[in-house]
Order: C-alpha cells, then sequence, then structure tokens
C-alpha cells in the first residue's frame, strides 16, 4: 500500500511541475515582498529610487505593477522589470507558446513609450523571440500581444519577458513621469495550436480528428466551456505515449491543434483529452 501511496504522490508531484512549467510566475502581480514583486526582478535602487511599484489600479484582482520614469539625483532612470528572480535568470516552460499577452495602461511624457520583449531559451541557446513597441496613450486598461516567432523546430526550457518605459528606442533616454500599468500576463496557444472561436461553446468537447484516414497530417479540434488544464495525448495501441500536443491552461474557446505523423508507421493511434472531469478518447488511422 506503501509502494502505491508513493507513486501517486510522484504522479501528483509530476503533474504539478508540468502545470507550473506552463505559467509565468506571479502573473497578476498579486505577490510583493519588500516593495519588490515576487519572483521578477525589479531595477529598484537599494532602497534609494522606486521605478517600479505596486499599484491598486488593477486590471483584475487587487493589484497591479507600475513601471514610471524617474528623476534620481539628477538622472533620468527608465524602469526595467525582467522575469526571474535576477538579472536575465526567466523561468522554465516546457512548450513554444505563440506569444505573450497582458493587459497596459500608457501615460507617455514626449516620444516615450512601453517596451517588451520575449526571448525563449533552449539550453543557454536564443531559439525563440519576440518584441512591441507602444506609443499610445490609453487611461483604461487594453490588451497587448507580443507574437514570438522561433527559429528551430526545438521546445524551449525557459523563457525570459523584459518591459521598460522609455524614449524611442528601448532603454534609450526618456522623460520624467513616463509611466505604464501592467498586469494578467498570460501566454498564447502554443505553436501549431490555434483559438477558432472565442464563443464560449457549450459543452467540453473532443471532435474527430479529420482528414481521416490521414497522411501524414491532420487536425484536430477540441473545444472548453471554462478556463481549464487540458491535455491532448497520442497514443499507440499498445498505449504508450507518442507526443503530448496540448498540456497547458486554455480560457473558454475552441480550439486547432495540428498533428504530423510524418515519422510514425501506419496504423490506428488514440488521441485523448483530459479537461477537468472531461475525458474522452478517439481513434485516429495513419494511411500513407
Amino acid at each position: 500500500m506503501k509502494f502505491y501511496t508513493r507513486v501517486f504522490s510522484f504522479v501528483l508531484i509530476i503533474l504539478f511541475q508540468i502545470n507550473t512549467f506552463s505559467q509565468i510566475p506571479n502573473a497578476g502581480f498579486e505577490n510583493w515582498t519588500d516593495g519588490n514583486p515576487d519572483d521578477w526582478f525589479a531595477n529598484n535602487f537599494l532602497g534609494l529610487t522606486f521605478p517600479i511599484t505596486q499599484s491598486s489600479t488593477s486590471h483584475s484582482g487587487t493589484s497591479a505593477i507600475k513601471l514610471e520614469v524617474v528623476d534620481f539625483s539628477g538622472i533620468v532612470y527608465l524602469p526595467q522589470l525582467w522575469s526571474g528572480e535576477a538579472f536575465l535568470e526567466g523561468f522554465p516552460v516546457n512548450q513554444s507558446f505563440g506569444s505573450l499577452t497582458g493587459f497596459y495602461q500608457l501615460t507617455p511624457n514626449g516620444n516615450d513609450g512601453l517596451f517588451a520583449v520575449v526571448w525563449m531559451v533552449k539550453e543557454d541557446q536564443y531559439i525563440g523571440a519576440g518584441s512591441i513597441s507602444i506609443m499610445n496613450t490609453t487611461s483604461s486598461y487594453a490588451q497587448f500581444t507580443v507574437p514570438i516567432e522561433y527559429y528551430t523546430a526545438e521546445v524551449p526550457d525557459t523563457a525570459v519577458i523584459w518591459f521598460v518605459v522609455g524614449g524611442d528606442s528601448a532603454g534609450e533616454g526618456g522623460n520624467v513621469g513616463s509611466f505604464a500599468l501592467i498586469d494578467d500576463l498570460s501566454w498564447g496557444p502554443a505553436v501549431g495550436i490555434q483559438e477558432i472561436s472565442k464563443t464560449i461553446p457549450e459543452i467540453f468537447e473532443l471532435k474527430q480528428n479529420y482528414p481521416n484516414p490521414f497522411n501524414p497530417s491532420t487536425k484536430i479540434n477540441f473545444s472548453i466551456t471554462e478556463q481549464s488544464y487540458v491535455e491532448l495525448i497520442i497514443y499507440d495501441l499498445l498505449g504508450r505515449e507518442i507526443e503530448r500536443l496540448v498540456s497547458d491552461n486554455y480560457s473558454a474557446g475552441e480550439y486547432s491543434v495540428d498533428f504530423n505523423a510524418d515519422n510514425l508507421p501506419n496504423g490506428i493511434y488514440i488521441t485523448k483529452m483530459n479537461a477537468g472531469k472531461y475525458s474522452k478518447a478517439i481513434k485516429m488511422t495513419l494511411l500513407k
């Protein structure tokens, strides 16, 4: 009995790690310690100047993060925010996410703007990146999206996110008093996963792949009625896991996933979807 208890606990730990590694730590900036956001590196300087502070003007929850250009002993000091607890440290991921999204407000002086950069890393090598510049003033929250382009087909193990408020080029120049609020960061669907409808479906559903039979690629659609942790896993007829297509939290909607079986032999494969209490499996036939 103790053996099965240990196995069950180990599986729970692995599932928790998969879920955790897919998320952005403190993505809503709710948690702070000594004036700094948990799991983020802010360039607040030795308790002398605080270009990055907690704000109660939030998109959701109770707080957001404020990045403001300040005057530090006659020097224009730009606010810089890095993911991770140290400069360029980042945090673990296990999927090739297609974008970073979030919500912002921006009150610039002069030509200042909000700049966001994302790097995707595999074993200390940069394999993908994306960036945006936001220059338009908005006093109410608007959504931003940073598309991520990948240079290889490898899956990253680390993500690094950087925000800065400053002049025409990120990190160059700036005007005291310019500030931005940022809240509710999240990943867009992983590469190969497309959201095809934002309409909230009436039921959880895994649809039959099409075409079927297929050679060598096919599409698999699924829908969820509420935000859920979704798994979409391909098995062979012996129950061996072939590929994990989806393993992350998704908001309510309908999604389409591409599956390429170019390197697999002919035969029948099983696709199983788990989302909350919903679970369903379909058969797919690969015929080359």
